[in-house]
């Protein structure tokens, strides 16, 4: 009797492979990010049962390269391939604007994760590229910068007359900053957004393509390009205005914090001890992406816990767990423990009877995984032929 064959890979060359390969398995399932083929390899797919699950399927001839690049990567002039090439990059491209040849020279390029390109050149990315993310295109004439740009002392002093650009922010809330000397040198900016604090934003603000999203801030507000707990001594090192990029989180023990803020602009979410939720409200100035208000006792930033009926007791309301990595639930817990006591969320993976799955599902948002402790394993009949990794030839 002929065994099956399952194959898993990140990129699948079938281009040698031969017709007696496929007549000697009964069952075949292919699973690829990449899948290298010819025509005559086409022919056999569809001749024989294989099941093929790929994001991208190439023909191309037997000398053709697969170059994998894991992480960020750039193309220019000086890069063109010196053999038929297929690129793919898990990370982030950057193309400079004198890349076209380059760019036409690949078999095709696939991209997951980010492209960031100049606009004379999208349309030769659209032509050879597969970008499986974002694509970010920018001015020709520009200098690229990366990340977050603080507009400081130190910029100024290195600040030429040109167009400067960065595929996510420039933030000037410093207030020594001399715009003047910045004008004066003929420093231009153009990003898809910038941060101002308000004394400086009169005269910074015309330096700025008219396309960037302008976020003026009030006079002393701090910026935090990061994620935020608010406690005391967040209070004291930022002050009571604040800017913050990424999430906020407002424990129960911060409710003398909240009282003094003033100005809490939240480009996250905020998540707050449901005991906080009036204070927060009472907040003058707040912005936010949204709000998530934690009932009964907080769980949050352990790398484990475990869930017990007695730690379902401590508060009237329950627990909620967040920010959690493992979380495991005591076997003893019911459907309707679970249910009524227990909130999970923004956690990585939380283990659990099958008794239990369908309460856990219920009650988490934002997890990575749900794994049951007491399924039945999967047992190898024997009669499958496995194959896993990241290149592999058939």
């Amino acid at each position: 009797m002929k065994k099956n064959l399952n194959v898993t890979a990140a990129v699948l060359d079938l281009r040698k492979v031969s017709e007696e390969t496929f007549a000697s398995y009964e069952d075949i399932k292919l699973q690829a990010a990449l899948v290298l083929t010819t025509p005559r390899v086409e022919a056999l797919l569809a001749k024989y049962p294989v099941e093929m699950e790929a994001a991208v399927s190439q023909s191309c001839g037997e000398d053709t390269v697969v170059s994998i690049v894991n992480g960020k990567s750039s193309l220019s002039a000086a890069h063109k391939p010196e053999k038929d090439t297929i690129l793919m990059v898990n990370g982030k491209l950057t193309i400079a604007a004198d890349a076209a040849d380059t760019l036409r020279s690949y078999n095709k390029i696939i991209i997951n994760g980010k492209a960031v390109c100049p606009e004379s050149l999208t349309a030769v990315v659209n032509e050879k590229a597969m970008v499986n993310g974002k694509l970010s295109v920018y001015p020709d004439e520009a200098v690229v910068l990366n990340g977050t740009v603080k507009l400081d002392k130190s910029f100024l002093i290195r600040a030429q007359d040109r167009l400067y650009w960065t595929e996510k922010q420039f933030v000037a809330v410093d207030a020594k900053l001399d715009v003047d000397a910045l004008a004066a040198k003929g420093t231009r900016f153009a990003a898809p957004k910038a941060v101002i604090a308000e004394p400086l934003a009169e005269k910074l603000v015309p330096l700025f393509t008219e396309n960037t999203e302008l976020v003026i801030l009030p006079e002393g507000a701090a910026f935090v390009d990061d994620d935020l707990k608010l406690t005391p001594a967040a209070l004291r090192r930022y002050g009571s205005k604040l800017y913050v990029t990424g999430d906020v989180n407002i424990p129960a023990e911060s409710a003398g914090v909240l009282e003094k803020v003033e100005y809490l602009h939240v480009g996250g979410e905020v998540t707050v001890a449901a005991a906080l939720e009036d204070a927060f409200y009472d907040i003058p100035d707040t912005e936010y992406s949204e709000l998530r208000v934690l009932k009964g006792a907080l769980m949050n930033d352990k790398p484990m816990v475990r869930i017990t009926l007695e730690m379902l007791g401590l508060d009237p309301e329950g627990i909620s767990c967040t920010d959690c990595a493992l979380v495991t639930l005591d076997k003893a817990l019911t459907a309707e423990d679970i249910v009524e006591k227990l909130r999970i969320s923004d956690c990585a993976c939380i283990r659990c009877t099958m008794a239990q799955e369908a309460a856990v599902s219920a009650v988490s948002t934002d997890v990575a995984q749900i794994k049951v402790t007491d399924a039945p394993e999967e047992r190898d009949d024997g009669e499958t032929v496995r194959r896993m990794g990241a290149q592999l030839t058939l």
